[in-house]
């Protein structure tokens, strides 16, 4: 900004015998100044006596007129209106930065932002662009208004003139509503963007294109259009909302670095404005539960989880608000799982499985609460899991009243109602764990065995594609022989035809699961095969990018394999 200390204590040029008294030095710090401001609003139009730009003088009378006139700031859709053309050709913010380095060369302290009570010289110069702009109370006595030589004889009136504002108009009391319709709407172009690619797993820009046709259609991708967002937020609601996404793009692309950056961010964010949505304040707490889970905090999972429901002004979203009822039981669901997949005794784990379960339907209910088709078809996919996992355990039905081969039926009919709600809804982003778990539950009647021979492996008998076909009926509809439903392997190599060819993204640990299956069920089929040892090493060289539990969990899952495809994977680590 321009040094204000130069001296403007000349009289003003033709108005009056008095002279003007000296103005103090001042930048427009905010610091406060008694000397007069002498402001001429005919042409040629001079502040002390000093020609100016008429944008800048507008916006400094409009802030004073709002000051004395009115009972709310200048909100940044007046400038827009005033000043149209600026506004479409992209140039109001420059108008803005110019008014404000020419308010600082006149000694003049105008604020922004929605605190008019707030010190000038505080203020953060990030949102100035964004208005609402006011003139700092201890100002106002300073302006002598002018026309010609005198002051007019209605002030008022002569301003308004001035402004263009319509004569005897009524304060604008609703100028913060007509601020936040009137302004740019890049900031929901962008996040829209960015929740479409979100959808469709596309979390950034492919690799340029050289014709025109699929440039058009290029993606920008989710992570480069929630930056983008950020940048274009008139708030920190908004700016919490793109935080948000962006933070749950990260934590379902397995980056706990990322994650953890973005929901500093956030806390920074939410932190300093404990008024702000409790819904975006909640669901802060759950992304944070969520990278707890992540990292295998289950301890601190369950205490960010909790702290929703300690929190007065939070509490209601988990009986009001669906989508936060959901998000909670969901993470719940899964943190019970793990509970009752641990060793330990049996009643707590069986206590654990049922809490799992029932977690598991609030969350599907709130789901449909929250008419949010893709968050049910994650529920039912785990539900499809959980459900014969904890049989498989004796966890939930030790008695055995139920057959085996029913609730494997059942346990796929859940997992066919998520792939067929992805397939009909076009949700679920390209996820692979309904392959995973299909496959899992496809050899789970397989007794355990320990190092088996390739033959005893041989030798058991998995759930057959035309039984599973059968059993995931009404929702058959995905499981197309096209896709590879003729063979347990087809289906596989289907699914990584995809990743492999670039048409979607896995994580390592999706890859890890769906290698391990192609392992094992290539041995079932064909013996020692090239496709077999194909397998082998490629589970082992996407092992090294797990994080240590899942390894131990996929070293200790490769005891169902026989010794020397033990060693496979070992040696290609």
């Amino acid at each position: 900004m321009l040094s204000a200390a130069r001296s403007d204590s000349m009289s003003l040029d033709a108005m009056s015998d008095k002279p003007t008294p000296p103005r103090a030095p001042d930048t427009a710090s905010g610091a406060p100044s008694h000397a007069r401001l002498v402001v001429r609003l005919d042409t040629p139009q001079k502040i002390d006596g000093r020609p100016v730009r008429y944008q800048s003088l507008w916006l400094l009378m409009r802030v004073y007129y709002a000051a004395h006139y009115e009972t709310s700031p200048v909100s940044l859709a007046s400038l827009k209106i005033r000043f149209g053309q600026a506004a479409i050709a992209g140039d109001l913010r420059m108008l803005i930065s110019r008014a404000f380095s020419d308010f600082a060369r006149w000694g003049v302290a105008v604020g922004w932002g929605d605190d008019p009570h707030m010190d000038v010289r505080l203020l953060p110069t990030r949102g100035r662009g964004k208005g609402p702009f006011w003139l700092a109370p201890h100002e106002m006595s300073r302006f002598v208004v002018t026309i010609g030589d005198a002051m007019p004889d209605d002030p008022r009136r002569a301003i308004a003139t001035f402004l263009g504002l319509p004569q005897d108009a009524a304060p604008d009391t609703q100028s913060p509503a007509l601020d936040y319709v009137m302004q740019d709407i890049a900031f929901w172009h962008h996040l829209t963007l960015g929740k479409r690619d979100m959808q469709d797993g596309v979390f950034f820009a492919s690799p340029p294109t050289s014709s025109p046709a699929d440039a058009r259609r290029q993606r920008t991708g989710a992570i480069p259009s929630f930056h983008a967002a950020q940048v274009c937020a008139v708030d920190d609601v908004q700016r919490g909302i793109a935080l948000l996404a962006e933070t749950i793009v990260w934590r379902r692309m397995g980056d706990a670095a990322r994650t953890k950056q973005t929901l500093a961010t956030l806390a920074t964010t939410f932190g300093a404005h404990r008024s702000g949505s409790p819904t975006l304040r909640a669901m802060h707490w759950i992304v944070q539960a969520w990278q707890a889970y992540a990292l295998r905090d289950e301890a601190g999972a369950f205490a960010h989880l909790q702290r929703i429901s300690d929190d007065a002004s939070l509490a209601p979203c988990l009986v009001y608000n669906p989508r936060i009822r959901f998000e909670s039981r969901n993470l719940q669901a899964l943190l019970y799982k793990s509970h009752a997949a641990r060793n330990g005794p049996m009643p707590a784990r069986a206590q654990s499985a049922a809490d799992a379960l029932a977690a598991f339907s609030d969350a599907l209910q709130a789901a449909f609460e929250a008419d949010s088709i893709e968050l049910a078809q994650h529920v039912a996919a785990n539900i499809g899991l959980s459900l014969w996992l904890f049989w498989q355990g004796a966890l939930i039905d030790p008695g055995r009243r139920l057959a085996a081969a029913e609730v494997q039926r059942q346990a796929l009919r859940w997992i066919g109602l998520s792939e067929w709600i992805c397939d009909r809804f076009g949700v679920g982003g390209n996820s692979v764990w309904n392959t995973v778990f299909l496959l899992r539950i496809a050899r789970g009647a397989v007794p355990v065995r320990r190092d088996p021979d390739l033959e005893t492996l041989r030798a058991s008998t998995p759930l057959a594609v035309d039984a599973f076909l059968d059993a995931v009926q009404p929702f058959g509809a995905p499981f197309s022989r096209a896709k590879g439903f003729l063979r347990w392997t087809d289906v596989v190599m289907t699914t990584l035809a995809d990743h492999e060819e670039g048409r979607v993204r896995f994580e390592p640990l999706q890859l890890a699961n769906l290698w391990f299956e192609m392992l094992w069920f290539a041995l079932h089929q064909d013996g020692d095969s090239p496709q077999a040892l194909h397998a082998a090493h490629s589970l082992g060289r996407v092992l090294p990018m797990l994080p240590p539990p899942d390894r131990r969990f996929f070293r200790d899952a490769l005891r169902l394999m026989p010794r020397e495809f033990q060693r496979e994977v070992r040696q290609a680590e």
